[in-house]
């Protein structure tokens, strides 16, 4: 096999193995995450929101930055302050209702806000259910 045959092969190779640890990097950035700190409770007692760290091997520079809001651009090779994101459930069985996206707390988290949907500054959690929604 010469040279011009092997390099594009190569190439492919290198590529198939970028690919693929891609997706298993989007798969374990959020299964193989840590709690941040104690998880918040609803006032009415329904529900819990837990923060997350995400499990990143890469420098957060080489991680996509997106915005809250779909119709705006994601930002490629920028830095991250502070990568999180949230997942709702339900405080009495502990069932999973929800996960948000991964954003920069800095630029877009906030308050915790418990109305008909559960968010944390401009970061959509989850919704309430109509049979227990509490607002604060």
């Amino acid at each position: 096999m010469n040279d011009r045959t092997r390099r594009p092969k190569l190439i492919l190779v290198a590529l198939a193995i970028c690919t693929t640890l891609w997706g298993a990097s989007q798969w374990w950035e959020k299964a193989w995450a840590k709690p941040a700190h104690a998880a918040d409770i609803s006032p009415n007692g329904c529900y819990r929101v837990q923060q997350f760290r995400p499990y990143w091997v890469l420098p957060s520079f080489f991680h996509p930055k997106p915005h809250p809001d779909e119709m705006m651009e994601t930002h490629w090779f920028v830095g991250w302050e502070s990568p999180a994101f949230f997942r709702l459930y339900n405080n009495h069985t502990g069932e999973f209702i929800s996960e948000s996206g991964i954003y920069d707390l800095v630029n877009f988290g906030g308050n915790l806000y418990w109305g008909r949907s559960v968010s944390v500054g401009m970061i959509e959690v989850g919704s309430n259910l109509p049979d227990c929604m509490g607002g604060k």
